[in-house]
């Protein structure tokens, strides 16, 4: 008997050991670290919301169909989703509230603070670990969460999140205008441009033409050359009537047909000012007049479709310009949430007694084929 309990003294002594080490110890590691040793870490919440100036609907409705509808004002909370998670962001909070030598402040116990001068990649898993940005896809709300090792600072940390989150916003509505208005501004000043050029010439040929218009210009001609053509036929019924009574050599008669003579010669003159002459006619100064005055009516049409598709263009900027809503400011916390310290050693004495126990039974199948 005594030979038999020698025998089991090496499985009895193993089990213990196995017990103790395997089991108990870790289970007390992991209590006695995270009930005296882990630093409290203080979790400050807001919650926000991207809203348009005027949303636009949609011409099917999806939910009918058990389908939703992606907008603009979605996509811009999941670009600013991955803003707030961008090293970007880390760079700007570190500038600002020395966020990187917080995490790595001597105060915190050895596995919960960063390590000093870590490298880049590190140190963004480990700010996208202690700061998260979850989306709530029913009520389209971005939650933030900020743990530090210290109340007032996780809420302050979380103002600037806010504070640089509006100001991304602001850029993206500047982008979006920028880039909307700024070619058609250029079109509308172009357009500008050349309408005033084709006014200048208007101005040119009328100041060497010595005309205002060349329509008023023909009817002035031709109401001169209808009044001469007039006095001229009653003239020459004069002469007729006189030539009775009066003989061929008389003053007066010499007077009538001078007169006359001097109508005539006023009326061809008037006739080659209206034809042209020697120089240009007056319907080529018109058709050049008409070509201008018409190039400037196509220009005013062009300029004014400018000028409406650049205020349709402020408008639909307008339209899109993007609003930061704080639904719930960043709050103090009063109490450390983090770590979950009953949770963390009930779980690792869950994992603790699975290690034992497929350790116990790979021993004793080990035993059973010795």
């Amino acid at each position: 008997m005594i030979n038999d309990i020698k025998s089991k003294l090496p499985a009895l002594n193993l089990s213990l050991y196995l017990f103790l080490f395997v089991l108990i110890l870790p289970i007390v590691i992991v209590a006695i670290y995270q009930g005296l040793i882990a630093t409290d870490r203080y979790e400050s919440l807001a919650s926000i919301y991207i809203t348009e100036a005027k949303s636009e609907s949609s011409p099917l409705d999806l939910s009918m169909l058990g389908l939703t509808s992606s907008t603009a004002s979605d996509r811009d909370i999941l670009v600013l989703k991955a803003f707030i998670e961008s090293p970007t962001l880390l760079d700007k909070l570190n500038d600002d509230l020395g966020l990187l030598d917080h995490f790595a402040s001597s105060d915190a116990d050895f596995f919960s603070r960063l390590t000093k001068d870590t490298e880049r990649e590190y140190a963004l898993e480990y700010y996208n670990e202690m700061v998260t940005a979850t989306l709530d896809e029913e009520a389209k709300l971005l939650e933030i969460s900020v743990q530090t090792f210290d109340p007032a600072y996780s809420q302050k940390v979380l103002d600037r999140i806010l504070y640089h989150s509006q100001k991304f916003i602001d850029n993206l509505n500047e982008k979006v205008s920028r880039s909307q208005l700024l070619f058609f501004e250029g079109v509308v000043q172009q357009s500008e441009e050349e309408l005033m050029q084709e006014k200048k010439v208007l101005q040119e040929f009328q100041q060497k033409n010595k005309i205002f218009s060349t329509e008023i210009a023909s009817q002035t001609i031709a109401g001169t050359i209808s009044s001469l053509e007039q006095q001229l036929a009653a003239k020459q019924a004069e002469i007729t009537s006189r030539q009775g009574t009066l003989g061929e050599n008389s003053p007066t008669l010499i007077r009538l047909r001078a007169e006359s003579e001097a109508l005539k010669h006023q009326i061809e003159k008037e006739n080659e000012r209206l034809a042209g002459g020697s120089g240009r006619t007056l319907s080529e100064i018109d058709s050049e007049f008409r070509d201008i005055n018409l190039r400037i009516e196509y220009k005013t049409l062009r300029y004014k479709s400018h000028l409406e598709a650049l205020e349709a263009a402020q408008l639909e900027t307008a339209r899109r310009m993007r609003f930061l809503t704080i639904v719930s400011a960043p709050t103090m916390p009063e109490a450390s949430l983090y770590p979950r310290r009953g949770y963390n050693i009930l779980t690792g004495a869950i994992i603790a007694l699975m290690v034992y126990f497929m350790v116990s039974v790979s021993l004793a199948v080990m035993r059973e084929h010795a």
